[in-house]
């Protein structure tokens, strides 16, 4: 009975430390931020040019695949410094609180993918409440505070920096294009557009591409929305 008990308790041991390990990966910052930028290099370093890649958990690159890795690799030999400032979970009021780090990069060019978290924390009441206790938001996320903040950052990248800058519409949230999340997915994506032409930025129609290949490559999802995407969520908030 004993040797039971000790194997039950090695085995929540062992999870623990498992899911501990699983949680520090997913969350851990990347090597090229721009705080280790700011402390290690400066720009007179090859005189390359500062990329800065501001966003969420799409550009923090732990969850799925790194595109900003990808990029770096691609302009390997290149003079290009590349930095990756993205954040799991943020939404576009935490890219803003952040951005004079940015700023102090003094960047060539700054791109900006943020977006999904503000339309997401839209859908339920307990998604939004989770969202504003984690993400310590001073309110309640809508779309008319993602277009004011985006708007703010933009303005303030412009005024204090002279990168060129792009932004990118959203990723589609889920498949299925009837489905309430994907539908606001579209219509934050239709808000970074308008900001992009407001503002006089390169815009980059990421979620429209998206909407091609998955017409281009029509299927079912494997699960419905609320087990696979919103699983995911859950998963980085808590």
């Amino acid at each position: 009975m004993l040797v039971l008990q000790l194997s039950v308790v090695a085995l929540f041991v062992l999870v623990l430390v498992l899911f501990g390990n699983a949680f520090y990966q997913a969350t851990k910052l990347p090597n090229n931020t721009p705080s280790k930028y700011l402390r290690q290099q400066t720009k007179s370093d090859g005189h390359k040019n500062v990329v800065v890649l501001m966003g969420d958990s799409v550009t923090h690159g732990r969850i799925g695949v790194n595109y900003v890795d990808m990029i770096e690799k691609q302009l390997e030999g290149e003079q290009f410094e590349i930095i990756n400032a993205g954040i799991n979970s943020e939404l576009a009021w935490n890219n803003l609180q952040r951005v004079d780090e940015v700023i102090r990069c003094d960047p060539d060019i700054v791109t900006v993918l943020i977006g999904t978290n503000d339309a997401n924390a839209t859908l339920s009441t307990e998604t939004m409440r989770s969202y504003v206790r984690r993400m310590k938001l001073p309110r309640e996320p809508d779309s008319g505070w993602y277009r004011e903040c985006l708007n703010s950052l933009v303005k303030k990248l412009k005024t204090e920096t002279n990168a060129q800058i792009a932004l990118l519409s959203i990723p589609t949230i889920g498949e299925e294009s009837n489905h309430p999340a994907f539908i606001r997915s579209s219509e934050y994506s239709s808000i970074v557009h308008d900001i992009a032409e407001e503002t006089n930025v390169t815009y980059l129609p990421l979620h429209e591409k998206m909407i091609d290949f998955l017409r281009d490559t029509p299927g079912t999802p494997t699960y419905p929305f609320e087990k696979s995407y919103m699983g995911m969520f859950k998963a980085i908030l808590n």
